[in-house]
C-alpha cells in the first residue's frame, strides 16, 4: 500500500478521488461554484456593454444586471474563504438550506427570456444560450456538506 501511493495517480484514480471522496467533492464543488460566478459577473458586464441604451430604459432589467454581477461576486466570496465577512452581513449563507436557496435564485434569476414570451433575439442568440447554461449551472450546485464551514457560527 505506502508503494502504491508513491506512483502518480492514474486518470482513473484521480476521477475516483474527485468524486468518491469528502475532499475530492469539495475540490469538484469549488471549481465549479468559481467558474459559475464568474461567469455571473461576465455575464452582467456583457449585457451592460453591449445593451446599454435597453437598460436605461429597462430600469427593471438594470437592476437585474447589477444584482447578477452583485450575486456572481457573493459567490467567489464565498469560494475564496471571506465567509466570516459574508455571514456578519448574509447570515443564510451559513447553513447549507441557505446556500441552496440562494443558488437556485441566483440560476432562475439569470435567465434571459424575452418578456413577450417568443425566443431570444437572434443577433444575442448566443448571450442568451450562455444565460440558460449558466443559470442551470447554478441551479445544479449542491450545497455544502454539513459543517463544511467552520466559522458558520457567528453569533
Amino acid at each position: 500500500a505506502e508503494r502504491r501511493s508513491l506512483l502518480p495517480m492514474t486518470l482513473c484514480d484521480q476521477i475516483k478521488w474527485a468524486c468518491c471522496t469528502i475532499k475530492g467533492l469539495k475540490s469538484i464543488k469549488k471549481v465549479f461554484t468559481s467558474v459559475v460566478g464568474t461567469c455571473f459577473i461576465t455575464l452582467g458586464v456583457f449585457l451592460l456593454v453591449l445593451n446599454p441604451v435597453g437598460l436605461l430604459v429597462n430600469f427593471v432589467a438594470f437592476i437585474r444586471v447589477m444584482w447578477n454581477i452583485f450575486f456572481g461576486v457573493l459567490m467567489l466570496l464565498l469560494q475564496f474563504g471571506k465567509t466570516e465577512w459574508l455571514l456578519i452581513r448574509f447570515g443564510f449563507l451559513g447553513h447549507w438550506a441557505g446556500r441552496a436557496f440562494f443558488f437556485f435564485f441566483c440560476g432562475t434569476n439569470i435567465l434571459l427570456v424575452d418578456p413577450d414570451g417568443g425566443s431570444c433575439p437572434p443577433d444575442i442568440a448566443w448571450l442568451c444560450f450562455f444565460s440558460w447554461a449558466i443559470g442551470g449551472m447554478a441551479m445544479s450546485l449542491p450545497a455544502d456538506i454539513p459543517g463544511a464551514l467552520h466559522s458558520a457560527s457567528v453569533l
